[in-house]
């Protein structure tokens, strides 16, 4: 048992010390900025955690500016990483022990499990998109929707060329896309944007990891048209699992699902409040480091586009050209300061988006920085085991789910095309997104391929970043949250019913 050991009235996964997620975040920060004053001085950090939870959001964004315009940015990243998982601890019978050790030292039980199969006689998964209410079925159709989405600046240029470089690998193997023989185990199979849907439709074998098993047909409105083509296997603990009160279980049961080589790993789980967001984000990276390469073949995450992501040159242009034309109801906005200047942040030349949401709290955030944005770095040029590993962790577009359905964001989306900013529907996101990730794991000059080199560790982290479906977001000359608290105001006028609507469950 660790030296620092203490006590908990909590079990399963909890931050250190009893932390709020906020004060969590704070810390984490600010000791990097003490301990590496010369990079961060010019971030201006709140030495308050009370000034802290009041404006995290351009806080991190000028934080973020700083460290990838350091020289020292990946050794940033990795001591950032390592602080964030040391913070994390498991609780059990009122005692805490460091979460890493106890992943390493505590030995779980696989759970029973049961398999469905799905059409053995598919020929794959065939690429399908619904923009704007229609259905693009076939590679052909596929690569105009991905044309719409590039020409209206919603990817950037990496994630058009690996979406084009899926429907070419598609279209040489008959138009379809197969995945056989390939094994994905997928933490929070059910969440809403999971690409399982994606992976069952070309054949894959699928461990299903989520605290909601899978009904009796998993997949149900997640796959389009194609309900009946799909051609995997899913394989699922009886009962379902739950990652923050027993992950050593979680940990067998992917060593078991490994046991004839290493497995793609996708971490999908999420839960909101009560800090969960944190917690599971921070025990699937800390699972991940445990198992090594010996299971994990690759990792895939998606990034919110609302966190503070690093702006690809194309972006930066358009947003210039729309601050020097702003639309005449757009001067309007700007002269009362609803619409506020500076979308971006960029110390010493690292420019850094500000479209942080201070409504969906600073734990979500730290989930999104630490867990995500900084963890994929240190994977990208650490790797795994003293291994290089294939990273998948793109920016996925804001889309209208059920952790959105709060009457603010259901407004605004009204009047986010205004702006130039699309909102996509589940569907969407779960085939545009998953075709990228799977565009990831097979293309072996793919940004972040564990196979690919660079010529610096710093250029590796800054290609890892590139592929981004972000809808908009990163193009505009204004701080996002007044954008979208404008679009709130033309949104009101389209749909006054959404101020008194009550949020999805």
């Amino acid at each position: 048992m660790s030296s620092n050991t203490s006590k908990t009235s909590n079990d399963g996964v909890v931050l250190a010390a009893g932390e709020t997620g906020s004060a969590f975040f704070h810390r984490i920060l600010k000791d990097a900025a003490t301990k590496h004053a010369a990079v961060f001085d010019a971030a201006k950090l709140p030495t308050s955690s009370k000034a802290f939870k009041r404006t995290y959001g351009d806080a991190v964004s000028r934080f973020e500016s700083a460290r990838i315009g350091s020289a020292r940015r990946v050794e940033l990243a990795q001591e950032l990483y390592d602080a964030t998982v040391s913070s994390l601890n498991f609780a059990k019978d009122g005692v805490e022990v460091p979460l890493s050790e106890s992943l390493r030292n505590v030995k779980g039980v696989a759970p029973k499990t049961g398999e469905r199969v799905g059409n053995t006689g598919s020929h794959g998964w065939t690429p399908e998109l619904i923009l704007d209410g229609k259905t693009y079925r076939g590679v052909s159709e596929a690569r105009v929707a991905v044309q719409k989405l590039h020409e209206a600046h919603h990817v950037s240029n990496a994630a058009a060329k690996g979406l084009n470089w899926l429907l070419d690998h598609c279209e040489k193997s008959g138009g379809t896309l197969s995945l056989r023989g390939q094994k994905f185990a997928l933490l929070g199979a059910s969440a809403e944007l999971s690409p399982i849907s994606v992976l069952l439709g070309a054949g894959a074998t699928v461990r299903w990891i989520d605290v909601k098993p899978p009904g009796k047909a998993p997949w149900g409105d997640a796959v389009g048209s194609q309900g009946d083509a799909l051609g995997g296997k899913i394989i699922s603990s009886e009962g379902g699992d739950d990652l923050l009160t027993n992950p050593h279980a979680v940990l067998a049961a992917l060593r078991e699902f490994a046991a004839d080589g290493p497995v793609h790993l996708g971490l999908f789980a999420y839960a909101p409040g009560a800090s969960r967001e944190l917690r599971l984000a921070g025990v699937m990276n800390a699972m991940v480091n445990v198992l090594g390469p010996d299971v994990v073949k690759s990792v895939s995450f998606y990034i919110s586009p609302t966190s503070p992501g690093e702006l690809q040159p194309e972006d930066l242009e358009v947003a210039a050209a729309r601050a020097k034309s702003p639309r005449l109801w757009q001067r309007g906005f700007q002269a009362t300061r609803m619409l506020r200047p500076g979308g971006h942040e960029s110390i010493t030349g690292a420019a850094v988006v500000r479209s942080v949401i201070s409504l969906q709290g600073a734990a979500y955030q730290a989930a999104q920085y630490l867990m995500k944005i900084i963890a994929g770095e240190v994977l990208a040029t650490r790797g795994l085991g003293g291994k290089p590993v294939t990273l998948s962790a793109n920016v996925a577009g804001i889309t209208n789910t059920r952790s959105l359905s709060h009457p603010l964001f259901q407004i605004a989306f009204q009047g986010a095309p205004q702006f130039g900013v699309r909102i996509f529907e589940p569907l969407t996101t779960r085939s545009v997104s998953g075709m990228l990730m799977v565009h990831d794991l097979l293309n072996p000059d793919a940004p972040s391929a564990a196979g690919r080199t660079y010529a610096s560790p710093a250029e590796r982290a800054k290609a890892s970043r590139t592929e981004q479906i972000h809808g908009g977001t990163y193009d505009l000359p204004w701080q996002f949250e007044s954008a979208v608290k404008t679009a709130a105001i033309l949104g009101l006028g389209k749909r006054p019913d959404l101020l008194v609507r009550r949020p999805r469950r």
